[in-house]
């Protein structure tokens, strides 16, 4: 039997299969300093492990982009040899809205309540089975989601799977992972219509019966935004189609429909992507990283419809995706067993895996071994095939989980401004979206959402009360003012050693008159310099801070200074 060597990481201890030394790459200089503050003894010979290097990456990204802390949670010795990123930092979505206050309604194979949806607070105002008989609504209130639990195991019936996982993308709350797998509309109200029958067939009759349901019920329910992560059978042109004639009548009533593309570059865009007013999304592929903007597509399904319309419009990601593995489930139960073994000491873990290993798949040649490395190493290998991240998450991936995405991000754009309409959000999701350089534009349509430009597009311009100095250090609220005045820009961010120059990440908010502004924590005493990036494309020292020094680009970084 082969046994593993044992080589430990230097910083956070574990068992590896090999050391990166990151001193070889000068991209990698940021981590560096990263890690040697934290680890003074720590040298650049003595290399650290893949988990560690993510984790040190992740951090300087969250300090970039100034999101809320994830604390000790973040999973750096997670048995896999990645971490799968929360979906809103990789998007940099404005943490300060979270659907709160707007209804979304999931139309898929079916539900399970999840505690992401229900344990803080119960946001699943509804399940209704559309396939029941009309003489039973099949709905469940409110006051009885929270008690359903799931029996059957994922093969006596995987018709929950998919809708679980799509609302829980979009609007789960990270119960089960502490918060770190937030969906970014986590406040977000929910109504789940099923539409898969006994037989496991979801028909064109029951994607039409939902959608009606959706006409008489969206009032009552306060429903928004439909979210559709499934399609028909056939493409067929939008007038034929009742799914599509549905979809457009609900649109005409002020409720936004987004819909999947499919997951098949060679398939024909069929109802309801297809028609013409229903946000078709597809997928690009970030290989979980954050260091680089997304350049890569996911293979989505793409083209021009039976009526010549042009489809997907966005996209958003569509793979290394965190979402919920089923409860009672076996799938869930192989998680649970498998995690805990891994957390077992050496001498406990040969019997801990005799004892579970009936609930596990593993080599059968397993069961009776003493050899923990090798142990160890297949019960990674195990976790890694069947894509579980923790007890309670897996990845996924497929257009299904970008749609949902896109979704959250509606969600956040109508708590700004709930007057909104379907057009309007079309109109600011298009104008907004980045296009991914060197694709072709019928693969991506508009390209891939900009979360947080697209919330600067509805915030409405106030009146913003200019201190006399700029940037102005406001003790009180602890934190740090920044102010420009431009008439002409449409987008102004904030840049400097403090958040290693990443442009196009903090943007500043438009106000009246042309001035904007961002307020950032509070900053370490110390001398630092930025600028303005305006229009992505200009960068421009603050005219308002007389103190500069040149940047070595024929220019001058202006100069901020934080006292003790």
């Amino acid at each position: 039997m082969s046994t593993v060597v044992n080589i430990i990481c230097p910083l956070c201890n574990d068992s590896v299969n090999k050391l990166l030394y990151p001193f070889h790459a000068d991209s990698e200089r940021l981590v560096i300093g990263r890690i040697k503050e934290q680890h003074p003894a720590w040298l650049e010979n003595s290399g650290l492990c893949s988990r560690c290097m993510d984790y040190y990456r992740t951090e300087i990204v969250m300090q970039q982009r100034i999101l809320p802390e994830i604390g000790p949670y973040f999973s750096i010795k997670s048995a896999d040899d990645f971490i799968i990123l929360p979906t809103g930092l990789r998007l940099n979505a404005d943490p300060r809205f979270t659907g709160k206050g707007i209804t979304i309604c999931f139309i898929d194979s079916g539900f399970y309540p999840h505690p992401d949806l229900t344990m803080h607070r119960n946001r699943v105002k509804a399940i209704i089975d559309i396939t029941k008989e009309p003489s039973n609504s099949g709905c469940i209130p409110n006051d009885q989601v929270q008690m359903q639990v799931v029996h059957d195991s994922y093969e006596e019936d995987n018709s929950r799977w998919h809708g679980t996982m799509t609302s829980v993308v979009c609007a789960g709350d990270g119960y089960c992972s502490n918060g770190l797998y937030k969906g970014i509309a986590s406040d977000a109200e929910l109504v789940f219509v099923k539409v898969q029958d006994k037989a496991g067939k979801i028909t064109t009759a029951s994607i039409v019966a939902a959608l009606q349901w959706v006409a008489v019920n969206h009032k009552k329910y306060g429903i928004r935004i439909v979210n559709m992560s499934l399609g028909d059978d056939t493409a067929v042109p939008f007038k034929s189609s009742e799914i599509d004639q549905m979809a457009e009548q609900l649109i005409e009533n002020g409720i936004v429909i987004v819909a999947a593309v499919g997951n098949d570059e060679n398939a024909a865009i069929k109802p309801p992507a297809n028609s013409p007013n229903v946000i078709a999304v597809g997928g690009i592929d970030d290989d979980n990283r954050l260091d680089a903007p997304p350049g890569k597509l996911y293979h989505s399904s793409f083209g021009k419809t039976m009526d010549e319309l042009m489809k997907p419009e966005l996209l958003a990601h569509s793979i290394w995706i965190a979402a919920p593995i089923l409860p009672g489930t076996k799938a869930a139960m192989e998680a649970t067993i498998l995690y805990r073994l891994l957390s077992q000491h050496d001498a406990e873990l040969p019997a801990a895996l005799a004892a579970g290993y009936s609930q596990i798949k593993l080599n059968s040649q397993l069961c009776g071994s003493n050899d923990v490395p090798f142990i160890r190493q297949t019960i990674v290998r195990r976790i890694q095939e069947a894509k579980y991240i923790s007890a309670a998450y897996m990845h996924v991936d497929g257009t299904s989980f970008a749609a949902p995405i896109v979704s959250a991000v509606i969600a956040q754009l109508l708590e700004a401004n709930p007057q909104l309409t379907p057009g309007s959000v079309r109109t600011i999701l298009f104008s907004t979206a980045k296009r991914i350089d060197n694709q072709a534009a019928e693969r991506q349509g508009f390209g891939v959402i900009q979360p947080r430009k697209a919330i600067i597009k509805v915030l409405n311009r106030e009146a913003i009360a200019k201190p006399q100095v700029s940037p102005y250090i406001n003790q009180q609220e602890n934190c740090i003012e920044f102010y420009l005045q431009h008439d002409c820009a449409y987008q102004v961010s904030l840049a400097g050693n403090f958040n290693n120059w990443a442009p196009g990440v903090w943007l500043l908010e438009p106000g009246k008159n042309g001035l904007w502004k961002i307020a950032i924590p509070m900053l370490p005493a110390g001398r630092y310099l930025y600028k303005f990036f305006v229009d992505d494309k200009n960068w421009q020292e603050d005219i308002g801070n007389p103190y500069k020094e040149p940047d070595g680009f024929f220019g001058f970084n202006s100069i901020l200074i934080v006292n003790p």
